[in-house]
């Protein structure tokens, strides 16, 4: 009976502390979405967020990042996405600096404005594996608390894809 005390109990006490921790990390995270047939994901606000965003990013083969010209990460970027051919595959706004989108191989046209003007870029996805592309932006005259994170620095976060 002691030694239950001794070892069951502190294990059991562990499990829940445990279970509890990645009941809450998962909770953080927003989920995907379905438009038109492309699954995205958009957040990384705060730390927590951030990093969860980053151990998914090997399921997404396009992930976008948008920061200030001063390193600053931005939410709230109106995002449009079309193929090759000029035909719309995505039109949405970003809930934090994160983009992740789920799209077939193939070459695309990347539109992002964060209140300024646009910022254009064109990438090839390929069949296997992904492609981080990065924006750095003129962001909205009016500083908006929510559109910014000036303590968050991007280069942290910033990863080669593999």
């Amino acid at each position: 009976m002691n030694i239950h005390k001794q070892v069951v109990l502190p294990l059991s006490i562990l499990l829940a502390f445990g279970t509890a921790c990645i009941a809450a990390s998962a909770q953080s995270l927003p989920e995907a979405v379905s438009t038109n047939g492309v699954l995205y994901m958009t957040g990384g606000i705060g730390q927590d967020e951030a990093n969860a965003f980053m151990s998914l990013a090997p399921r997404y083969s396009l992930r976008m990042m948008f920061t200030s010209a001063n390193g600053s990460y931005l939410a709230d970027v109106n995002v449009r996405v079309a193929n090759a051919n000029g035909k719309p595959v995505l039109d949405t706004r970003t809930e934090g600096p994160f983009l992740y989108i789920m799209l077939p191989a193939g070459r695309y046209r990347i539109v992002a404005n964060a209140g300024r003007s646009d910022v254009g870029k064109w990438v090839d996805v390929p069949r296997r594996g992904g492609v981080d592309l990065h924006f750095s932006m003129e962001e909205r005259v009016r500083r908006d608390k929510d559109a910014t994170c000036g303590d968050c620095r991007a280069s942290t976060y910033l990863r080669p894809s593999a």
